[in-house]
């Protein structure tokens, strides 16, 4: 079935448009996305160019912006508490890192036109420029946009059907792309005390390693699961850097959502057909659950 998953995410950002003051739940995102909230984060950030967070974080300041410039009188502090930052110091900092500008250099615009034009020079209005973000005419909030010429980007993307199997496992917590070595080291060495080494390795993401705090706590212990097979799309790369791995999952990601495959809940998972412990080279295919 195919999918329009910039439709998916139209009442997403409409409703981000209008409480971008409240406190963030991607659990009501995803529901009015109709998607899972594993893969909602990962689908947003490859439809929109940024997570969730940003865009919320981009809407407060522009907000802030605006009544900078349309209240003379607006005061800082309170400005700043009413869209989440803890004191008016906090707002300067995050003020300064988004547009590259003070406060005081939006209330120094004299007209519609010159904040207008302060906006557009500022470092997110570069951003958002080259990126292919619009700005609304009336009121200078710039709404999360898909670049389509990005998005084609991954030409060699397969699907591929999967048989189902059991896999034995070890549970690892943490931040993304960490502590790998000690449990796979671990889980080599059962595996080649019950005659299994030559088996095919999996790292299996249970949970959206963009949302799961990395405290949560589990057990360490080997464990067997099974896995249902069906209908995956794929890319294979050769990763000789730790952060490639990273963007590899935003690639598979941004070209199942070009090809306007549904993502189904089956969890995602890196297979790997060769490994080189002494440098780190990797030859995977990284996975994403579809509906054919």
């Amino acid at each position: 079935m195919s999918v329009d998953y910039r439709e998916r995410l139209r009442p997403v950002i409409r409703y981000l448009e209008q409480h971008y003051r409240e406190p963030l739940d991607l659990a009501v995102l995803a529901e009015r996305a109709v998607l899972s909230p594993y893969h909602f984060h990962r689908v947003y950030k490859a439809v929109t160019g940024e997570t969730p967070a940003a865009t919320v974080r981009r809407l407060r300041l522009e907000n802030i912006a605006r009544q900078l410039f349309y209240a003379a009188n607006a005061d800082i502090t309170t400005l700043a508490l009413e869209h989440g930052y803890a004191s008016s110091q906090a707002l300067a900092k995050a003020f300064r890192a988004h547009f590259g500008m003070t406060a005081r250099d939006i209330r120094a615009c004299r007209d519609f036109e010159s904040w207008m034009q302060a906006m557009q020079n500022s470092k997110i209005g570069y951003l958002l420029h080259k990126n292919g973000h619009a700005a609304h005419a009336g009121n200078g909030d710039t709404a999360p946009v898909i670049n389509p010429q990005e998005q084609a980007m991954t030409t060699d993307m397969q699907t591929t059907t999967l048989a189902p199997c059991t896999v034995a496992y070890i549970r690892v917590v943490g931040e993304y792309g960490k502590n790998y070595e000690p449990a796979t080291n671990r889980l080599y060495q059962w595996a080649g005390a019950h005659g299994l080494a030559d088996g095919e390795c999996l790292f299996i993401y249970l949970d959206s390693p963009e949302i799961t705090p990395a405290d949560t706590a589990t057990g360490n212990g080997i464990e067997k699961r099974h896995l249902p097979g069906g209908s995956y799309a794929l890319i294979r790369r050769s990763v000789t850097d730790p952060a490639q791995y990273r963007v590899y999952w935003e690639e598979i990601m941004s070209a199942v959502i070009a090809a306007q495959l549904e993502i189904d809940d089956r969890p995602c998972f890196e297979q790997y057909h060769h490994y080189d412990a002494a440098t780190g080279k990797a030859d995977v295919s990284f996975c994403v659950a579809v509906v054919l």
